[in-house]
């Protein structure tokens, strides 16, 4: 694509009968890592090759078959709910099972959505497929086309129509610009994809005017989808060029850009990743920063001297408190107005649930959604694209 150039997009209807999704041929540590060559220096940004190696994707030997109902992880409990940080679905074992908390398996898990009516939607990523998750933490599996690989951005729109990004072509292609936005009707069953080959999209919300804006990871721009005709359309950042200016549109610099929402002002709040910075966009192009420096590291308190380190997922509720998944400090931080505070880790990597959500760990953190009341946090702890014993879906309860 031509950095800045508007551009049309075939828009396809996949028909239904075919529901399984095809394993991803294509191997590779890590997608950013992977890919990063051809997109300036993004490929020192440390783990951001989050959704990990997809020659793993299918069906994984420890879960056996979708709706089995096995018993998972060798016959070990799953861990009660806490009043602070629980598990809420999976478990250490990757695999792919659907049904109760008790058997439910995941394949590193990178995105979570929630949804109006309760369910938790998940971004599978090594399935290949989109999960729901009820309050009791039961796993099913929503219909999904052959061709459909490699799932981590996710958005909602208010009327409940799931617009999910994945890195590979409705072929399953893989290559650096191979990414495609699908929309998915999850009463209907009608899946769309509304953009092809735009690039490695990660990062997607729905704008108040139904419009999306997509965060590319790997070119280091923010872009606008028409979810009708599939037309992309350059917000800010300029394609391939990884740094850190504030200005206005193409004048404007990123470094490895992935989580974003609207603010109710109208403004994007961007994960600014390799930069350690929080973003804020206008629909005029405009960039700003909202809070941290080019030092990595951890600091709450005052949003004009607080640090992050590689803040990679957020969610707005809505009273506009931001809720963000610092990775790098392995930590879920909360913005209130000028201040921003931990909420959830200590600041190691594991995995340990606890009433004290300070003393929780975490190990995922790629996506996060939020109970629009604030009440419920959740986070998709999967293995951030290495082997580990990390393929579970958290909740932070902050009524306690």
């Amino acid at each position: 694509m031509v950095p800045g150039m508007t551009r049309m997009t075939q828009v396809v209807w996949i028909s239904l009968t075919a529901i399984g999704c095809a394993a991803n041929p294509m191997g590779g540590n890590g997608s950013v890592g992977e890919d990063a060559g051809s997109s300036g220096d993004a490929g020192s940004t440390g783990d951001a090759g989050s959704s990990g190696d997809a020659g793993s994707t299918g069906d994984a030997g420890s879960g056996g078959d979708a709706g089995s109902g096995g018993d998972a992880g060798g016959g070990d409990p799953r861990p009660a709910f806490t009043r602070g940080v629980s598990t809420l679905a999976g478990y250490s074992d990757l695999g792919y099972v659907d049904g109760s908390r008790d058997i439910n398996l995941f394949h590193n898990p990178v995105n979570v959505a929630y949804a109006s009516d309760g369910k938790l939607y998940v971004a599978d990523f090594d399935n290949s497929k989109i999960r729901v998750v009820d309050r009791d933490g039961t796993a099913t599996t929503l219909v999904t086309p052959v061709g459909f690989a490699r799932p981590f951005g996710m958005a909602l729109d208010a009327g409940g129509v799931l617009y999910v990004s994945t890195d590979n072509d409705p072929n399953n292609g893989h290559s650096l610009t191979s990414g495609t936005i699908w929309r998915i009707d999850p009463r209907s069953g009608a899946v769309t994809v509304i953009a092809n080959a735009i690039g490695r999209p990660r990062g997607l919300t729905v704008l108040s005017d139904g419009r999306l804006a997509v965060a590319d990871n790997l070119h280091h721009v923010i872009q606008i989808v028409e979810p009708v005709t599939g037309q992309v359309s350059l917000l800010a950042g300029t394609w391939d060029a990884s740094g850190f200016v504030d200005g206005t549109g193409a004048a404007a610099r990123f470094a490895t850009p992935y989580g974003l929402v609207q603010r109710p002002d109208g403004k994007l709040v961007v994960c600014d990743y390799a930069n350690q910075r929080l973003r804020l966009v206008g629909l005029d192009g405009s960039v700003s920063t909202l809070a941290g420096t080019e030092t990595p590291g951890f600091a709450d308190g005052a949003i004009t001297s607080a640090l992050f380190n590689q803040p990679q997922g957020i969610a707005i509720a809505s009273n506009g408190d931001l809720y963000v998944a610092d990775s790098g400090n392995f930590r879920v931080r909360r913005i209130t107005g000028t201040t921003i505070a931990t909420i959830a880790g200590d600041g190691a990597s594991g995995y340990l649930d606890a009433d004290d959500r300070l003393t929780s760990q975490l190990h995922g953190l790629e996506g996060i959604a939020v109970v629009p009341d604030g009440s419920m946090v959740y986070v998709a702890d999967g293995t951030r694209g290495e082997e580990g014993p990390f393929n579970r879906i958290r909740q932070i309860d902050m009524t306690q």
